[in-house]
């Protein structure tokens, strides 16, 4: 899908990078496989949520020998050690980092997946800038937000001043009509 769109754009909206969470390495495996088989060939960097990069690689080389890809998992993409404390596991930092994010972009992403990928993404870019430079980077939020309201209570100390939106209908209903409450 993402190849087939970027076919019909222009060239500035093409990326270098696409990085993604790795929690079971299906993700990864197919996005890496797909980027190398087609003509997008980003490279993937995924960030591992929980066990380490070398148990990643050998799963993906599982997936890759199971459909005879012919290619080694370490050519094709970059995992790295973004678990922290573990799996669905967070430090006071990833919380914060996760809040701020919301804060500057409206982006809210999971401390399980997406928060811990993100956070290790940057942490990467911070420690190898040279590695990141002048790159378009694709980076897939995978869903996850269900995550949140297992770390609610500490999170609440970060979200001091959050209150939950008002939602005004912009558009009067008619009686009936679109209503569900």
């Amino acid at each position: 899908e993402v190849e087939q769109q970027l076919q019909h754009s222009s060239s500035e909206w093409k990326f270098d990078d696409i990085v993604v969470a790795c929690g079971s390495g299906g993700t990864v495996a197919g996005l890496s496989i797909a980027s190398r088989l087609s003509g997008l060939k980003a490279k993937v960097n995924a960030f591992c949520v929980c066990d380490d990069p070398d148990y990643f690689y050998e799963y993906v080389q599982g997936l890759l020998d199971g459909i005879n890809a012919g290619v080694s998992s370490r050519d094709i993409v970059s995992i790295q050690n973004a678990k922290g404390l573990g799996y669905a596991m967070s430090t006071a930092d990833e919380l914060k980092f996760v809040k701020q994010v919301a804060e500057a972009t409206g982006v809210i992403l999971d401390p399980v997946y997406s928060g811990k990928a993100a956070y290790g993404m940057i942490k990467d870019m911070n420690e190898n800038p040279t590695k990141w430079e002048g790159r378009k980077i694709l980076f897939i939020h995978t869903g996850g937000l269900l995550g949140l309201y297992d770390k609610a209570d500490e999170m609440a100390s970060l979200m001091g001043k959050w209150r939950k939106m008002d939602i005004n209908e912009s558009t009067p209903r008619q009686e009936g009509i679109g209503k569900m409450f």
